[in-house]
């Protein structure tokens, strides 16, 4: 048996992240959970900090709260996966090498105890084996593989189907290393958009701070943070509208066909209706997913800066 990676503790990870020792960031620790200030130990405390400056002070205690916060989710999904009696050896290894709390959760999505979703609802009908087939035999004819799992809580082959698809498209949303390469692909290929919230937005005498941003466009990975912070400003205040775009749809139906095994170039009965299953699972789920992630990362990336300028 591969022994489990171990964790490195919260200390390491802030002395590799902001390049120091060890010893000093053990001893910023101490600081800040004595309750001292970051201004405080940046001025009276550089003797026991090795002299770390306001920045890097700033930096360390925004990271102490993180990693402390992955690591008590971390610990929590494990127990909470170990007592379904679900937790293998590479699903702790792949929650233990998890390095955000994002990651933490996509890996946990598939055993979070959850509400009835439709998906479920069609489990419990009786429809799982339809899903598994049509994935299974695309030349299978929709409609007609359907006609055998009508009973007391599946009226008709519609409603089969429809069944068929939530359970087809929760397993796309659920799957860890499809949602992580979505993201990844989301954050470095897409585009933040604003626009004018309304027509009447810009007539406000105080929209007009914002009217840089009245249409504008720049790719998420390069934002810097000072425009993040204007145009999120912008939508608060109900001026501006922002849309995230991850780009070409087609290459993101094609990471989720890959990942359901499903050819979108095949001349088969039930190929139309699993490329409709592959697009929706994008655009209802997995796109909401990763523009709500990328999002998050834009704020981050803002906050961090604003610290990192002090």
């Amino acid at each position: 048996m591969t022994p489990s990676p171990t964790v490195k503790s919260v200390n390491a990870r802030l002395a590799d992240e902001l390049a120091v020792r060890e010893a000093q960031v053990a001893a910023t620790v101490r600081l800040l959970d004595e309750g001292a200030t970051v201004p405080f130990i940046a001025r009276y405390r550089k003797e026991i900090t090795g002299s770390l400056d306001d920045g890097q002070l700033r930096l360390l205690e925004e990271r102490l709260g993180y990693l402390r916060e992955l690591d008590a989710r971390r610990t929590a999904v494990i127990a909470s996966i170990s007592e379904q009696g679900k937790l293998t050896d590479d699903l702790r290894t792949a929650l233990l090498t998890a390095d955000t709390k994002s990651r933490v959760e996509d890996i946990y999505l598939p055993y979070k105890p959850k509400r009835r979703t439709k998906a479920q609802i069609a489990r419990e009908a009786g429809l799982e084996p339809l899903a598994d087939r049509l994935l299974a035999d695309p030349t299978l004819v929709p409609e007609a593989a359907a006609a055998d799992f009508l009973g007391e809580d599946v009226a008709d082959a519609a409603a089969a189907l429809d069944g068929a698809r939530h359970i087809i498209i929760e397993r796309a949303a659920e799957d860890a290393e499809l949602v992580g390469a979505v993201r990844a692909k989301f954050w470095s290929d897409g585009t933040l958009r604003t626009s004018l919230s309304s027509s009447d937005a810009a007539k406000n005498p105080a929209a007009q701070k914002f009217r840089d941003y009245f249409e504008f466009s720049e790719p998420l990975e390069k934002m810097p943070s000072h425009r993040v912070l204007a145009v999120m400003r912008g939508e608060k205040e109900q001026v501006l509208s922002l849309n995230l775009d991850g780009g070409d749809d087609d290459v993101y139906h094609a990471m989720v066909a890959q990942t359901l095994g499903v050819d979108l170039t095949a001349k088969t009965p039930a190929t139309p209706w699993l490329a409709t299953t592959v697009k929706l699972a994008w655009r209802v789920k997995l796109m909401v997913s990763a523009a709500v992630d990328a999002r998050v990362k834009l704020k981050q990336r803002a906050e961090l800066d604003a610290v990192s300028v002090f």
